[in-house]
Parts: structure tokens; C-alpha cells; sequence
């Protein structure tokens, strides 16, 4: 016998104001201010922690994603040798991509027998084929037209090219009635990203540039929608998830001012690239990148990019590059094909907390955008400092919430993992791996520390070390103790050890024992008891550097003044004091 399932009415369920809503948390949160719960986001605007139908905000239309079809999934080639570069792109095809990158390191002779070589055994109408790096744009596309793999090819140049080309060959890449399907005009806004823009100001910029391609080449006599439909957008997949999805939807919503403006009517959409943002990826602890690269794709997949282009996980010097472009690979393939996240248009249509978010991030994209066009264009705007200026602050303040762990990166500012040996044999590749991040960069600062303190015990065969002295309420100091062994892990310093000892000359012997370089007293806020063992301390070793967990009490400066370093607690910029503590330890 079949039953039908129950009507879902919810009539049960009354409907609940954003107030009432409001008046129920605040009752929950005690003494914890309702701002607490509220999202103040990097872009500077708010978000309550809950919306609903009936007083969420005005929210602006999204058309729909340009592709109807499933993400895809595009894995970058590096070309240095042409035969090698087919091999690689047939391995990645195998293992899951349904794009290809092809980047370029250097200006290599190409040839249509050459590029033929290198897509053996690939359905060009059925793979896109992206061309960037070292390349020389009307050359390439000259070149490509007269090759009949690419005549329905959906790719297409990643790299912008240079502003400083002529006229004549600017228009050369637009103009090619042989490549139909391929995309010539790329803006790309990741480089603006690794500089510390925020959601909001990449899609300002990459509105911004849009505006001046179409501006520059709409005097070439070529339709704008001819020219919106050879545009491929590049931006950045981050991890913040909810901004990131909403991010790709709000500059659907925004660049059809854009289209008006140029008299194209269309409604076509440019192509939507994106590729994994490298700002918190972890050079020390690679497999929580596996997380981030989830979350990265999971946002591109919802929020509607056409393509996706993953970084692997690890760069081959904790793991097998082979098996970390494997494992990387089979994200798409998990989220796509088995969870059929690619079934649905626009998955998110229809949140009010999604919805909103796309409204305000909109909102702050075309205050920023205005601005941009207020200087005179994309272009001007760059040369003139403001680009710079506006990506500077918005770097320095998400620098600083890292710095004083306000937001976390698991394994890096926070809960940081052993070298393995592989990672200790690589110690040299891994500093230049960490050196080389980009500038805005969440991971560095504090993988460098790290790695510091690793080559300096390769060299001096030991590492500066810490005991935690715990005393007093015991629930109190072991807090204090958790806490003052992940900052100091963070650091690279080991841990000699921990103990709760009575405070007295028997205990300072104990706690100097294994020759630590500092001592955290975790006193539960006894101050008097910690000066008593700070004068222990520094009789039995001067040079013993004592620091205590917790905020500095009324009278703290009697305790610096009687040999007190410094105070750790939440709300310190971690990595500073870390470096200071370096410097003082001789790790630096």
C-alpha cells in the first residue's frame, strides 16, 4: 500500500518579525551585545544574522548565468615543451578537467602544425582551450584562425593584452569570423585580489575595465553585443562563501547598466572565468587546503561561473604533485556530477540572506565603480593611485584581523601542525614557496615565523622553547594555558612542557629544567603571585624572558618594571609580538 506524504502547511509555524526575531536573541545572548552576532563584512557594510521574505530589502534583478550547461572544470598546463604539454593535457582530461589552460612561460615559435600537435586526441569542440601567459595576442589569434580545431572552440585568451598595443592590432582580435565561439577580451582582476581587493572592489574593477575595453573598441565599428559576447570576465574564488557566491550574481546584476550605456540591448553576459584564490592557502599545512578548495568551488559552482580553474592543493613539496592534482581534481567531480549541484541554474534565487548580500555587495561595487569612472576610467584610475590607495586599506584591515586572530586560518594563525620530514627536507623551496605569495597574502606572515624558527634549529640544532606555568583556579589558567601554547606554536617555539606548580624557589627549578628561553605564567589573573615568581625567575636566570597570559591588570606596570616582558591575550597582534619574541629568543 502507497501513502502520500503529508502536506507541509507549516500553519502551526506563526510568522515571526524581524523584531520579535531581534527580541529573542537579544534575550538568549544574556550581557553579549546583539552587534556581536551582526557581520560587519570587509566591504563595510552590515548584515543581521537573519532574513526572512517579509523584511529582507529591497533586492536588485540577476539575470541568469550566460552558460546553460555544467561548470567546467580547468586545469592549467604549463607549455614548455610542445609534446609534453599534449601528454599533460590528456592526463588532465583523464583525471576530470573538461577545460584547459595553456600557460606559457616563455614566448615559445608557434605554428598551426604546432598547435595541432599539442591538441592530439582532444575534441576542441567539445573542450574550451585557454590561452595565457608569454603570449602574443594578435599573433595567436591570427594563427588560431586559420586552424580548424578551434573554429567552434569555446576558450579563449586569459591574458589582458597590453594597453600599449596599436590600434590596428587591437582591433585584429576582435574581427575574426573564424572563431566565432572564442573569447578575445579578457579582464582580469585576480592580480588586483593578490593585492588585497575585497568582493566589492573586484566587481568595481572588473565593471571598470570592461567599461574601457568597450569604450576603446567601440570605435572600431564592432557591435558592443559583438563585443560583450568575445568578453571574458576573470575574477577570484575566495573563501568566504557566502560573499563569494553572491559576488559572480551581483556583477551579472550590475553589468547590464554597463551594456545600456555602450547601446547594447542583448542581454548577453560576458563569459565568467574564475580561478582559486591563493590569499589562505597554506604552504605548512597543505591538506586544509583541501577544505578551502571545496568551499572555493562549492561558491563558483552556486554562484555561476562558467569555469573554474583550481590550483592543486600542494605544490609537490609535502605531496606528489601527481596525486595533489588527483585529489584536487575530483572536487568538481564530487560536487558536480555526484551531488548534482550543476543541475540548477541559479541555486541560490530566492535566499533572503543570498539576496540581500548580492543587493548590498551591488550597492558598494557601483559606489566604488563611480568612483573609478570619476577618474577618468579603469586605465587612469591605476595611474593616477587610486586603484592602489583603495585595494592598500582594504588589505591592511583584513591583514589586521588575522594578525590579532579575530578571524582564524585552521593550521596557520591558529592550531598550526608539525613539519613532517619531507616538509623539514624541503625546508629551503618550502621559504621560497612562502616568499613568493602573494602580497596580500593571509598565510605568509605567519608561515614565515615558522619557518624561521625551523632553520634556525637546522642550524643551531635547537629551538627556543616555552613552559607554561599554570597556577591559582584551574579552569581559569588551563584557558589561559591553551591559549598561550597555540599562540606560541604559531611562532614555530616548541613546548618544554606545562605544569601546575605552587608558586615558590622548588617550582622555579622545575619550570627551568630543560633550559626554556620563556616562561607563560598563567596565574588566573594573581598578579601578586605572578611578581613573586617573575623576581624567582630572573634571579635563578636572568636571562630568562617571563610573559604573562591574560590582559594587563590596573597595576601592570609594577610587574613590567619588576621584569615582565609582556601580556598575551586575545585582541594582541599575534604575529608582531611572535616576531619580537624571535628577535629576543635569537631566532632572527
Amino acid at each position: 500500500m502507497t501513502h502520500s506524504p503529508p502536506a507541509l502547511s507549516f500553519s502551526e509555524f506563526p510568522p515571526i518579525s524581524q523584531q520579535e526575531w531581534q527580541a529573542k536573541a537579544e534575550a538568549d545572548l544574556k550581557t553579549t551585545p546583539y552587534g556581536r552576532i551582526v557581520w560587519n563584512t570587509p566591504d563595510g557594510f552590515q548584515l543581521e544574522p537573519w532574513y526572512s521574505t517579509r523584511n529582507s530589502a529591497t533586492q536588485i534583478p540577476v539575470p541568469p548565468k550566460g552558460n546553460t550547461g555544467a561548470m567546467h572544470s580547468c586545469r592549467r598546463i604549463l607549455v614548455r615543451d610542445f609534446s609534453k604539454a599534449n601528454s599533460a593535457c590528456l592526463e588532465a582530461l583523464r583525471e576530470g578537467a573538461t577545460a584547459l589552460e595553456l600557460f606559457f612561460t616563455d614566448p615559445l615559435p608557434l605554428n598551426p602544425a604546432i598547435v595541432d600537435r599539442m591538441m592530439e586526441n582532444i575534441d576542441t569542440a567539445l573542450v574550451p582551450i585557454w590561452f595565457s601567459g608569454a603570449i602574443n595576442h594578435a599573433a595567436l589569434l591570427g594563427m588560431l584562425v586559420e586552424t580548424e580545431a578551434f573554429e567552434s572552440n569555446r576558450g579563449g585568451l586569459l591574458t589582458p593584452a597590453p594597453l600599449s598595443c596599436p590600434r590596428n592590432e587591437i582591433d585584429r582580435l576582435h574581427t575574426g569570423t573564424r572563431l566565432p565561439e572564442f573569447h578575445t577580451i579578457s579582464i582580469d582582476t585576480v592580480p588586483f585580489h593578490e593585492e588585497g581587493a575585497t568582493a566589492a572592489l573586484e566587481i568595481a574593477l572588473a565593471l571598470a575595465g570592461a567599461s574601457d575595453a568597450l569604450n576603446r573598441l567601440s570605435h572600431a565599428d564592432i557591435p558592443a553585443a559583438e563585443l560583450t559576447r568575445t568578453m571574458v570576465i576573470i575574477m577570484a574564488a575566495g573563501t568566504s562563501h557566502f560573499t563569494e557566491l553572491a559576488k559572480p550574481r551581483a556583477f551579472r546584476a550590475l553589468f547590464g547598466h554597463i551594456q545600456k550605456a555602450y547601446g547594447d540591448t542583448s542581454g548577453t553576459t560576458p563569459a565568467l572565468f574564475a580561478r582559486t584564490s591563493r590569499l589562505s592557502s597554506s604552504v605548512l599545512d597543505p591538506y586544509t587546503n583541501l577544505l578551502r578548495l571545496t568551499t572555493q568551488t562549492l561558491s563558483s559552482m552556486l554562484g555561476g561561473y562558467g569555469t573554474l580553474q583550481m590550483e592543486p592543493f600542494e605544490g609537490g613539496l609535502t605531496t606528489q604533485k601527481d596525486a595533489a592534482n588527483e585529489t584536487t581534481a575530483c572536487i568538481p567531480l564530487i560536487l558536480g556530477r555526484e551531488a548534482g549541484l550543476d543541475e540548477t541554474t541559479d541555486p541560490a534565487e530566492g535566499s533572503p540572506f543570498i539576496e540581500t548580500l548580492t543587493t548590498k555587495l551591488a550597492q558598494k561595487a557601483w559606489e566604488l565603480f563611480t568612483a573609478i569612472e570619476a577618474e577618468g576610467g579603469l586605465l587612469k584610475a591605476i595611474e593616477s593611485g587610486t586603484v592602489a590607495a583603495m585595494t592598500a586599506e582594504r588589505k591592511e584591515a583584513q591583514s589586521k584581523e588575522l594578525r590579532n586572530r579575530k578571524a582564524t586560518i585552521i593550521g596557520v594563525n591558529r592550531y598550526p601542525a608539525e613539519l613532517s620530514a619531507s616538509q623539514q627536507q624541503n625546508r629551503e623551496a618550502l621559504l621560497q614557496a612562502v616568499l613568493s605569495a602573494p602580497a596580500a597574502s593571509r598565510t605568509a606572515p605567519f608561515e614565515l615565523l615558522r619557518l624561521q624558527a625551523e632553520s634556525y634549529r637546522a642550524e643551531a640544532e635547537k629551538t627556543p622553547s616555552v613552559f607554561i606555568w599554570m597556577a591559582g583556579d584551574k579552569a581559569i589558567s588551563r584557558r589561559q594555558a591553551a591559549f598561550a601554547e597555540d599562540f606560541f606554536l604559531c611562532g614555530g617555539f616548541t613546548i618544554a612542557g606545562e605544569a601546575h606548580l605552587t608558586p615558590d624557589e622548588n617550582s622555579v627549578a622545575t619550570a627551568l629544567f630543560n633550559g626554556p628561553a620563556i616562561v607563560v605564567l598563567c596565574m588566573a589573573d594573581n598578579e601578586k603571585a605572578a611578581a613573586g615568581l617573575i623576581s624567582l625567575l630572573k634571579t635563578r636566570n636572568p636571562e630568562i624572558i617571563p610573559v604573562m597570559a591574560g590582559r594587563p591588570p590596573e597595576n601592570h606596570a609594577n610587574l613590567l618594571e619588576g621584569g615582565l616582558d609582556s601580556f598575551i591575550y586575545t585582541g594582541v597582534d599575534v604575529a608582531a609580538m611572535l616576531e619580537a619574541y624571535h628577535r629576543k629568543t635569537g631566532i632572527q
